[in-house]
């Protein structure tokens, strides 16, 4: 999904928020001054209270992704400071039904409470759906400002309840209303908290969590080219991941390896949801013992570039140990394009390639081909350290 359908979709919904609030606060309002329910007037404030969230989720979302000279990086973080501000409409709401349900002391005689009853129903019916729905598509788009919004709806389908509840016991003589209110607004303020303290954790670059920053690195790690990541680490705004990383790559020429940056780049991308910029800085590896490839195939057998199915690929210590060893299929076609990431000091084969793009390749990345007439991976391996062991002692 990209961003452009990114952010209509987020317009429609803050949209449909601001028609949804609208048209419940003139419904209370006026069935509530018709019946003169207290319960239901004060009702329609909240749907009010609602639609001003709204309206402010709506300016957040338009200008959130737009550029500028003076802000380069976009508004993003407005979702975030949007979101803060729906935090408090929601602390002022449960202030509001505490207030109503232990500090008032006016008595008002509700007229005709059936009526006002079928329109707490259907309230809360429209504002359940909605509430549920809008947060399933915030959290789909990772968008803080719609599940904000979300939340502060289901908070007036919550506060529903109490009118519901008030107006049910004023129809059958009793009034229980002011316990479940107590209640309900433990509730609401508790979201509120929750969306205050998410929003504060981006607005202060919070680092993204653990878990995710796992997968880019798995990510990272899987490139072949990749020996080890010095430093990652990521952090979001509005709907938005920005993710930074410093990783050592095998000796590479620096056209080669930028072009391995770029390819590791688009598939944190496209593996990742909402990534709006991935910004990695490498290095070359210091590489001071011998990285030998053996084409063979799945049995270790060694073939040449034309059959070939696997590249064994070992790391050899000055000691002459082996540091590590590992095998990489050659999927069909793609052998130059492996041969490039792996950073080869030796390529064993039982022959020099016949196709000039792959020559090409190995002479511009400085790779020696070593012809050998051993059969089996380990006794070529042996073959080349042997050589190298007298290389070193200055024999050769």
């Amino acid at each position: 999904m990209n961003n452009n359908h990114h952010q209509t979709l987020k317009e429609r919904w803050i949209l449909g928020s601001l028609t949804l609030n609208l048209f419940l606060s003139i419904l209370k309002l006026v069935v509530g001054l018709i019946t003169n329910s207290l319960g239901l007037i004060a009702e329609a404030i909240h749907s009010f209270s609602d639609l001003i969230a709204s309206v402010i989720s709506f300016i957040s979302v338009k200008i959130t992704a737009k550029k500028s000279k003076d802000f380069p990086y976009g508004l993003y973080k407005v979702e975030n400071i949007a979101a803060v501000i729906i935090s408090f409409f929601l602390f002022f709401a449960s202030y509001e039904i505490l207030k109503e349900a232990f500090l008032s002391h006016e008595s008002h005689q509700v007229k005709n409470p059936e009526y006002a009853i079928i329109v707490m129903l259907i309230a809360m019916v429209l504002t359940f759906l909605y509430s549920r729905l809008e947060k399933k598509a915030g959290e789909k788009l990772n968008s803080p400002v719609l599940v904000a919004d979300a939340e502060h709806i289901w908070a007036d389908f919550l506060s529903s309840i109490i009118v519901l509840i008030g107006l049910i016991s004023v129809y059958f003589g009793y009034n229980l209303d002011k316990y479940a209110a107590a209640i309900v607004s433990i509730f609401i303020f508790k979201s509120g908290f929750e969306i205050l303290k998410d929003s504060i954790k981006v607005l202060l670059d919070y680092s993204l969590d653990l878990d995710e920053l796992n997968k880019i690195k798995n990510l990272i790690l899987k490139n072949p080219a990749v020996v080890d990541i010095k430093e990652i680490k990521g952090r979001t705004a509005g709907s938005y991941k920005f993710i930074e990383a410093e990783i050592l790559l095998y000796n590479m020429s620096l056209r080669e390896a930028h072009r391995i940056v770029d390819e590791i780049a688009e598939e944190i991308k496209q593996k990742i949801q909402n990534i709006e910029s991935v910004v990695i800085h490498y290095e070359p590896a210091r590489q001071e013992g011998l990285r030998i490839g053996v084409l063979c195939d799945e049995n270790q057998n060694i073939k040449d570039f034309e059959t070939a199915r696997v590249v064994c690929i070992y790391d050899i210590s000055q000691d002459l140990e082996i540091l590590s060893s590992y095998s990489i299929a050659i999927e069909e076609n793609n052998l130059s394009k492996l041969l490039s990431k792996l950073g080869l000091d030796v390529l064993v084969s039982k022959n020099h390639p016949l196709d000039f793009k792959v020559r090409f390749l190995l002479s511009k990345s400085s790779i020696m081909v070593w012809e050998t007439e051993k059969n089996k991976v380990d006794e070529s391996v042996n073959e080349v350290v042997k050589s190298w062991k007298e290389f070193l002692k200055g024999e050769v």
